[in-house]
């Protein structure tokens, strides 16, 4: 039966067992790669170990990043999006150091390292921009409709501005207003997968 499963545990030994239980079901066609979504380089070696130590073998799996897995599902259903989304903390990154310093007082940037300090703030509010777009999705609406005017409602204005939309948040809204109609019957070709939920206490 479709449908969406759960499987928690605070032993990461036993969340790999169903794991492996789970991945032993041939898919239905052996040109489609399992999906395993990961949170980090680490847990895909540890996932790989246990699927190798279960199975012997450990192939033809992809272990995407959550932000990746999703924007390949919202292209799925949105087929114009680029393949990079330029809302990346990356990209984001460079794109908010040139507009800092019209939104903030500069005497934090002033001095020999001022560059320096400019990126690895850039960097902090990137990161902190993409957080907002998956958790607090209603306050960057708010200030795209210019509801706040502090300094990071503008500089959040500033880089749409710049950028065009297409974040995250617009894009999720753009995904369910499409799929609702067909909600339940709705069929990703060529794109099986199963999700393991694993805890994050897993050393690097």
């Amino acid at each position: 039966m479709p449908g969406l499963r759960l499987y928690t545990s605070n032993r990461l030994e036993k969340l790999a067992e169903k794991l492996a239980e789970l991945v032993s079901s041939p898919l239905a066609s052996p040109l489609d790669k399992e999906v395993i979504v990961v949170q980090s380089r680490g847990m895909e070696r540890w996932v790989s170990m246990q699927l190798a130590k279960r199975h012997g073998i450990c192939a033809n799996i992809q272990f995407p990043y959550p932000n990746h897995f999703v924007r390949e599902v919202f292209r799925k259903v949105l087929p114009d999006l680029p393949e990079r989304s330029p809302f990346e903390p990356a990209i984001m990154t460079w794109k908010i150091m040139k507009l800092l310093p019209t939104c903030i007082g500069r005497d934090y940037l002033k001095g020999s390292e001022g560059d320096l300090k400019r990126f690895q703030l850039s960097e902090r509010i990137a990161d902190t921009f993409d957080q907002y777009l998956l958790f607090r999705p209603e306050m960057i609406f708010r200030w795209e409709r210019g509801q706040e005017d502090h300094w990071q409602a503008v500089l959040w204005k500033e880089l749409v501005k710049e950028t065009g939309k297409g974040h995250r948040a617009e894009l999720g809204n753009a995904f369910f207003e499409t799929i609702n109609p067909s909600l339940g019957s709705l069929h990703f070709p060529g794109f099986t997968y199963r999700y393991l939920r694993l805890f994050p206490g897993l050393p690097r």
